[in-house]
């Protein structure tokens, strides 16, 4: 039963109660019922047929051909339109017969959409299902390139006497277009350039995901303002349809500036400036600077594009670091030589050798290095979902060597990975999980410079402790760094509305030496806010393995992963 109320300013018009009803048929109904017009009661008699009609349609598009329909007015409200509804039974399907004529009685995705229909021999009729199977024929048919596809026949012959429907679809693919020329608005360089990420060829079948992917591609490389690659439609003919690229390259020099602020960091300043176009070859520049209050740090990338721009490229990264964070005053410079590789698996690969320089005063040790830093590091992510992802991983490993036989100082091997996963039971139920795992493995570890150590503790680690805190110490209780580093979460979040979700979560971890020391434990509460410009993150946390049992604020904005 439900209650069908009209707005406060249509006060005194008349509504319905519909009995006998539920699930879909009643929801159905009262779709038709809530497009009538705002009856006045007087008008109940003139009207009575117009009311049966609504109901008896809202039935038929669900598969109910023979309800029998009691209209009375409320003898209490006069208002109100009382429908007594006895379904009846159902109209099933009997005979499901679609005939493909054309290529697509040879093409595999059709016998797959036929496998799938929505609506199958027995089920109840349903109209919404069946305009489903029309509109399917037709998107698949425009993007597999069947441009003259026609609906010669679509029809259903319902025998309500019976309860049964019969179902005819004469769906004519005609021929399939395959790619004519491949045409470029854009300049020689740029048609060079991106040549690679065009993986379509004259003569092949024609595939819209195709094109989608290449633009997508082709847009990722960050040289164009506006990438647009579709079929020239008005020349299509004789089963051949032409290709358009057209590029927009961006503005020789963008600049951009933020703010932010996080409980790790405070608040924090940024800007970059990029000339996406250095020269003919596709080389690229961008130089960034941050400033917080215990961090400050300038960087310069210049990028050198190998085969594919976007899976195959140079990288010379070089930068300067200030740091004066707990314990820590540190002044970092570094150059390095990065070559990176995608891989078509999801994987990124960075093969690198830097030379860093660090001054460099740790506690109670100081010192300064070079180091010649050969490294590799692996790292992919996955997600899906959209701005609150339902599904996703992000997976990051890296290994470097250090040994006086090629320059540094000192000789060690240094080894970082780190894990999340994502993972959501129904609509409303998000497990966040984190593990992350650092080792530097050497004789000469009083010597290695603070940037290298690892310390543990902050929003991204351990919350309810500060950021980097946790770590070994001095006789005078200041942080070390430590020669291992171990943290691991479980996070759990209830989606209550489309924008709001709660979080209930505990982290764990230690940076150590020897893992003499008990870990670290926080647990707490805290929310999250869907906003455009992305995820903002509040969470109050405990330090339950401490005596005093601390606790802290942690604010962030960003992804989950």
């Amino acid at each position: 039963m439900f209650w069908l109320a009209l707005p406060a300013q249509a006060a005194g018009k008349l509504t319905y109660e519909v009995q006998g009803l539920k699930g879909e048929p009643l929801d159905n109904v009262r779709t038709y019922l809530d497009g009538l017009p705002a009856y006045q009661p007087h008008q109940l008699r003139a009207v009575r047929d117009k009311i049966r009609e609504a109901v008896t349609r809202g039935l038929q598009a669900v598969g109910y051909y023979q309800p029998e329909i009691t209209l009375t007015r409320d003898p209490k409200v006069r208002e109100k339109m009382l429908i007594k509804i006895n379904a009846g039974k159902p109209v099933r399907v009997r005979h499901v017969d679609i005939l493909l004529r054309g290529d697509a009685g040879q093409d595999e995705a059709f016998s797959q959409l036929l496998d799938k229909l929505p609506l199958k021999e027995g089920e109840i009729f349903h109209h919404g299902r069946y305009e489903s199977i029309k509109s399917s024929l037709g998107s698949l048919g425009l993007s597999r390139g069947y441009f003259d596809a026609r609906l010669r026949k679509s029809e259903v012959k319902v025998y309500p006497d019976q309860q049964a429907a019969d179902i005819l679809i004469l769906f004519d693919a005609g021929r399939r277009y395959h790619y004519g020329d491949i045409r470029y608005e854009a300049s020689p360089e740029a048609v060079k350039l991106i040549r690679p990420l065009i993986r379509i060829h004259t003569g092949e079948p024609y595939l819209a995901t195709d094109l989608a992917e290449m633009s997508q591609n082709v847009s990722a490389t960050s040289l164009f303002r506006e990438t647009d690659i579709r079929p020239v439609m008005a020349e299509a003919k004789d089963g051949i349809v032409p290709v358009r690229v057209t590029l927009t390259p961006r503005d020789k020099h963008e600049v951009e500036a933020g703010i932010g602020f996080s409980t790790d960091e405070g608040p924090r300043v940024s800007g970059s400036w990029e000339k996406p176009w250095v020269n003919s070859y596709g080389h690229k520049l961008k130089t960034e600077f941050k400033v917080s209050q215990p961090k400050a740090e300038v960087s310069l990338d210049y990028q050198i594009p190998v085969g594919n721009p976007l899976e195959d490229y140079y990288s010379v990264l070089s930068g300067f670091k200030h740091e004066d964070l707990n314990d820590t005053q540190s002044d970092l410079t570094t150059v390095g030589l990065h070559r990176w590789k995608k891989k078509s698996n999801g994987w990124d690969r960075d093969l690198y050798f830097r030379v860093l320089y660090e001054d460099y005063v740790q506690a109670s040790e100081s010192g300064n290095s070079l180091l010649l830093l050969p490294g590799v590091s692996w790292s992919r992510l996955r997600m899906r979902g959209g701005p609150v992802p339902s599904w996703g991983d992000r997976q990051q490993w890296l290994v470097e060597v250090s040994d006086p036989s090629w320059g540094s100082d000192i000789s060690f091997i240094r080894t970082w990975g780190r894990t999340k996963w994502l993972r959501t039971l129904g609509d409303d139920h998000r497990f966040l999980l984190r593990a992350e795992q650092g080792a530097i493995i050497g004789d000469s570890f009083s010597k290695v410079p603070s940037s290298l150590r690892f310390f543990t503790g902050g929003d991204q680690t351990v919350r309810g402790f500060d950021y980097e805190s946790i770590s070994p110490t001095d006789s005078n209780g200041e942080l070390l760094g430590a020669r291992y580093v171990t943290a691991a979460s479980a996070e759990y979040n209830y989606r209550f509305s489309e924008r709001w979700l709660g979080a209930l979560f505990v982290d764990g971890g230690t940076a150590t030496n020897d893992y003499t020391e008990a870990w670290k434990i926080g647990t707490g509460l805290g929310v999250r806010w869907v906003t455009p410009v992305g995820m903002v993150r509040v969470d109050v946390a405990v330090g339950v393995s401490e005596p005093d049992k601390p606790w802290r604020l942690h604010f962030a904005l960003g992804p989950d992963l």
